[in-house]
């Protein structure tokens, strides 16, 4: 239970925890060789299994040119037949669940080799197998060795094309190992084959909901065959949605009392638009998810009929699931602990009330409660979901008889809201009168907006009736932004270094909006802002209520860990900023202004001071300095991304500002300003760079502005205009010339 955990020092070792500070448990280590063998013998039937399209070497000749092509990628999932039986009986009280991949592609360039130069696979039960193997031009197949194999960290992104359906699930206790591949050659085709056995213990459930799967049709490769079929017994819910054109899932006959569905795709291609694209919304896919059911738990659950193939919900189901969600989540366990949600709302009202909620007017007490909700997640290892957060704000709210409404949408980059299929997409908002309070994260204030809910399609919902349980739902729009509310505006002071080769640089930067929400990660990293976050509702200093030892305790901690965030901090900040510019950094020194964290100081506000080594060349005795290459890279539309097929998603309107000094060395002229100088403006953006000389200066103001959220494929070339522009100025240098 972490429900008062700032009043005391452990918590301050907590939070070291939970950013990262402490290192990681987990070391590397090599896969027991006493299983290798086992791997491969336990793998080999699935070579020898029937499948003609694991059998092709050639590839077609429209895709001869792309990096790899994808022959065959298959993925089956069995849950296991003897385990059924005694499913959630004395029996047996585990439920199995068998996983085969396999994978054939044909290797055309030296980048899908250096791609594939290390293979994973999952390893965990004495049952899994695994095969990996080259097959040169005209030769036979030559098994990779796996004595080199090393366990993979946890946490680590596994390529998409080596990651199990149900990792998620099975725990911890399923490892990846990865292994290199060595004389792996252009021409050369990769295979591999896998299987694993899962265990999920059922002990105390009769209802498992496994994660959803999205399944993007196109993936890094060409691919000429992808197949997944799911085989569940009648105690089973299977739910499939396709969109945008991908093919559907399709039930298959098969023993009684099983169930098999199976979605193919051929001849996929790669899609070329990969800017600007949301590619749930856009491209093809189909969505699916499997449940588990052996008791009465079913009832209400957001699934269809055993055996049914569902693939859509009414908005009356979809509102009534959402509200009785809604209402369950009182007896729910708050972020995992023995506390629960309704002992949290409870203990979260109960500190409202001794700051004096009761004296205070009805806004007050709505971004008070909000931030005293906000406190306590600041502790928290992650976030609450948006269910839990609005049942929690808005049961705060009715203990102060201040009228809410729950309203319910889905993320703009997930879908629509008739295209709902899993209960994870359901996104929940509280409204009061005409205010939105969304989820709360460690840097979000009351009313600020989410930039997956803007400009959605919403719904209201409210309690079905008692008597007919008829419930009214009404249709909403959650608002959007302009590209003013969202700004990143970097004012910048630069000079040469004494040594002429190099920019000293002061950048002082301001987050606005949705600017501030992606920018706070990483600008309040190793931060200590948690420390006195209690002053931002009127709370009281953690150690006012201490014992002596207690408050010296904590005191202690929060200097420590001070003192630590001050050691790391210079070195994450020069990690980000040639992360950001690409090149190297030097004596980076970062100070906070404002975090951006209450409503009377929303701004995200910090001063950096670097050195740039690269930004200069010499010329004789005359020096080209790139000035414009302090924005920071630019995007850049490639070649094969100038014909556009999708519409185009910014995700948000946004304005970016850049304002440049750099003092004139002294006995130089400065030459090449004028060629600075540009101006692109259309409905869909701009980018406007004036360049002058003032006072020993060079002023180079820039701004460049996203102004729509969505842009219709017909209006690329507007983009591309405005686009092209700000990645073109970042190329251009000014020259200084002695003046004698």
């Amino acid at each position: 239970m972490k429900l008062y955990i700032s009043r005391s020092g452990i918590a301050v070792f907590l939070m070291v925890l939970c950013l990262g500070i402490a290192p990681s448990l987990m070391a590397q280590s090599y896969i027991d060789e006493d299983f290798l063998d086992n791997l491969e013998n336990n793998a080999r039937f699935m070579l020898k299994e029937p499948a003609p399209a694991f059998a092709e070497v050639n590839i077609p000749s429209k895709w001869e040119k792309e990096s790899a092509v994808v022959i065959g990628f298959s993925r089956n999932v069995l849950f296991d037949r003897k385990s059924s039986g005694g499913f959630f009986t004395r029996r047996e009280r585990s439920l199995y669940f068998f996983e085969k991949i396999r994978l054939r592609i044909k290797l055309n360039d030296n980048n899908s080799v250096k791609a594939l130069s290390e293979i994973y696979f999952r390893y965990g039960s004495k049952e899994d197998g695994f095969i990996a193997r080259i097959i040169k031009p005209g030769d036979t197949a030559t098994n990779i060795d796996l004595k080199s194999a090393v366990a993979v960290e946890a946490g680590t992104d596994i390529p998409e094309y080596f990651q199990s359906f149900f990792d998620q699930v099975a725990g911890s206790g399923y490892n990846y190992y990865k292994v290199p591949v060595p004389n792996l050659e252009s021409g050369d085709i990769l295979e591999y084959v896998t299987t694993t056995k899962s265990k999920l213990d059922v002990t105390a459930s009769g209802y498992i909901e496994f994660s959803p799967i999205y399944e993007v049709c196109s993936k890094g490769y060409p691919i000429m065959f992808n197949e997944i079929a799911i085989e569940t017994d009648d105690k089973s819910f299977f739910k499939s949605l396709s969109l945008n054109g991908a093919p559907t899932f399709k039930k298959e006959s098969t023993t009684e009392g099983f169930f098999r569905y199976v979605f193919t795709d051929r001849n996929r291609d790669t899609e070329k638009d990969v800017n600007f694209v949301s590619p749930l919304i856009q491209y093809p896919i189909v969505k699916f998810q499997v449940i588990y059911s052996n008791n009465e738990q079913a009832k209400g659950a957001f699934i269809g009929e055993k055996g049914e193939l569902k693939s859509n919900f009414s908005k009356e189901e979809l509102a009534k699931k959402a509200w009785e969600d809604y209402e369950r989540v009182s007896y729910a366990s708050f972020m995992g602990g023995m506390t629960t949600v309704q002992n949290f709302v409870d203990a979260c009202y109960s500190e409202l009330v001794k700051l004096g909620a009761k004296n205070w007017d009805e806004q007050t007490y709505i971004n008070n409660a909000y931030y005293v909700v906000r406190n306590k997640i600041l502790f928290q290892r992650s976030y609450l979901s948006d269910k839990k957060f609005a049942h929690i704000f808005g049961s705060l709210l009715y203990q102060k008889d201040i009228k809410s409404d729950v309203i319910i949408t889905i993320g703009n980059n997930i879908g629509k809201l008739n295209e709902v299929l899993f209960e994870e997409e359901i996104r929940y908002v509280i409204k009061v009168g005409n205010k939105l309070y969304f989820n709360v994260t460690d840097f979000s204030n009351p009313g600020d907006l989410e930039e997956g809910l803007l400009s959605n399609e919403a719904y209201i919902i409210y309690a079905p009736a008692k008597k007919t349980g008829a419930q009214e739902i009404k249709p909403f729009s959650l608002p959007g932004t302009t590209a003013a509310d969202n700004s990143a505006s970097y004012a910048i002071v630069a000079e040469l270094a004494p040594d002429m080769k190099g920019i000293m640089v002061t950048r002082t930067s301001h987050f606005k909006g949705i600017q501030k929400a992606k920018a706070s990660p990483n600008a309040l990293k190793f931060t200590p802002y948690m420390l006195q976050d209690y002053v931002n509702y009127g709370g009281s200093d953690p150690t006012e209520k201490m014992k002596s030892r207690e408050a010296e305790e904590y005191t202690k901690s929060a200097r420590s860990l001070q003192d630590e965030f001050k050691k790391q901090k210079p070195d994450f900040v020069k990690e980000s900023l040639q992360s950001e510019f690409h090149q190297r950094i030097k004596d980076a020194r970062f100070s906070l202004i404002s975090d951006g964290r209450t409503q009377k100081k929303s701004t995200l506000s910090f001063k950096e001071e670097f050195e740039m080594a690269d930004v200069v060349r010499m010329a004789g005795k005359k020096y080209l300095v790139n000035l414009t290459g302090l924005m920071g890279p630019q995007l850049q539309i490639r070649k094969e991304e100038r014909n556009r097929k999708y519409d185009i998603d910014v995700r948000y309107p946004k304005t970016y500002n850049w304002y440049i000094q750099f003092k004139i060395p002294p006995g130089y002229k400065v030459e090449g300003l004028t060629e600075l100088n540009k101006s692109v403006d259309n409905e869909t953006g701009s980018f406007i760079l004036a360049a002058k000389e003032e006072g020993g200066l060079v002023v180079i103001s820039v701004q460049k502005v996203y102004k729509l959220k969505n842009v219709p494929s017909a209006k690329w070339n507007d983009m591309l205009a405005f686009i092209d522009a700000a990645y073109n100025s970042t190329f251009k240098y000014v020259l200084l010339t002695p003046k004698q």
